[in-house]
C-alpha cells in the first residue's frame, strides 16, 4: 500500500480507492471535498470515483462549494 500525505499527515491508502477511504483515513470529516495536488494544479475528486494513487500522492480537504449565495 503506498503512503500518502492527507492534510500534512502520512497514511496508507489502497493503491485503488475513493475519496470516502481516504477522508475516512486521513481524519477528514464528512461533508468536506478531497483535492489532490499535482505540480500541475489542484484538482478536486469526486464523490464515488475511484482513484489511482501513487506513493507521496498529495490530498488536501476543503469546504463543499455553494453557489448562489
Amino acid at each position: 500500500m503506498p503512503t500518502v500525505l492527507v492534510n500534512g499527515r502520512r497514511i496508507e491508502v489502497p493503491d485503488a480507492t475513493t475519496p470516502e477511504q481516504i477522508a475516512r483515513a486521513g481524519g477528514i470529516r464528512s461533508g468536506r471535498r478531497i483535492i489532490r495536488q499535482t505540480r500541475e494544479g489542484n484538482y478536486p475528486v469526486k464523490p464515488g470515483d475511484h482513484v489511482q494513487v501513487q506513493q507521496d500522492d498529495k490530498f488536501v480537504d476543503a469546504p463543499q462549494r455553494v453557489k448562489g449565495f
